[in-house]
């Protein structure tokens, strides 16, 4: 009988350590595709804070397609005051909006404040990821 319970708990601390190798796995990988749109994300803001002008003479918008293509992997890792405060740079900056850009100065530099963490590397980040698990967000 006792070697039914060895295998039994072999089998469930097995299970175990499986499933937290699977989650750690994940999070790292979504540590990974976060800091590849961060930097991505901070270049355009980099760009835009600069002062650039298009060739219309207008001030340069946020590139909708670097958000679109990024804007998964920095909601899975952001917290959500950081997210509101990078997705604002490009909810103002949407063609459609009858939002003015002026201000744009202070939300550029505040968004790049904001995804400087990630940006910088993961470790960075691990624990703002951690503290996001357990913070929940009740509204603004």
């Amino acid at each position: 009988m006792d070697a039914a319970w060895f295998g039994l708990i072999g089998v469930v601390v097995g299970g175990l350590i499986s499933t937290l190798w699977g989650w750690l796995a994940t999070i790292r990988q979504e540590l990974a595709d976060g800091l590849v749109g961060a930097r991505l994300v901070d270049d355009d803001l980099a760009r835009l804070e600069t002062g650039s002008v298009g060739a219309a003479g207008h001030q340069e918008r946020p590139a909708a397609q670097t958000w679109a293509e990024n804007r998964v992997a920095l909601a899975k890792v952001l917290g959500y005051q950081q997210w509101s405060t990078v997705s604002a740079v490009y909810r103002r900056s949407d063609p459609s909006s009858t939002h003015s850009w002026s201000g744009r100065d202070q939300e550029i530099r505040a968004a790049r404040e904001a995804l400087a963490p990630l940006a910088a590397g993961k470790r960075h980040v691990l624990s703002q990821r951690w503290r996001n698990l357990f913070v929940r967000h009740t509204g603004d």
